[in-house]
């Protein structure tokens, strides 16, 4: 079984400046969800899924929801390619906690030097691969 509010305490303990973030958002789960999601105002996650991961795992599954809701990623899509755009906010998160030492979870976007970028920069570069994607199969 899950011990949410003992994630929570690490999370805290790693991230303080969190820490109002971490205290104010409701953490729910919900089997069908693949493995953890936010809608900007809680973090859904899957507990089959949550306690199969080590203990650093899932703080740095929980941190890296945190941080999509911190950082404001949901409202700051505005236009952009979603798929995209999650991408690239997937990949300057993850090479930022990677840096803090947590382990990548398998199957996390791991983008070569992300952690140079800010989101928006990313999404550039990668909407410029994809337009030329794009060119190529039409």
């Amino acid at each position: 079984m899950i011990n949410i509010d003992s994630i929570k305490r690490r999370l805290l303990i790693k991230y303080p400046s969190f820490g109002s973030i971490i205290a104010n958002t409701t953490f729910r789960e919900e089997e069908r969800t693949k493995t953890a999601a936010t809608n900007g105002k809680e973090i859904i996650y899957n507990p089959t899924y949550v306690e199969n991961l080590t203990s650093d795992e899932q703080v740095f599954l929980f941190a890296h929801e945190v941080c999509h809701i911190a950082f404001d990623h949901i409202y700051r899509s505005e236009n952009r390619i979603h798929k995209l755009w999650n991408i690239a906010t997937d990949a300057v998160i993850n090479a930022s906690l990677v840096s803090d030492g947590l382990p990548l979870i398998e199957g996390g976007v791991d983008i070569e030097d992300a952690i140079k970028y800010n989101a928006e920069d990313l999404y550039e570069i990668l909407l410029k691969d994809y337009k030329l994607f794009v060119k190529k199969v039409i």
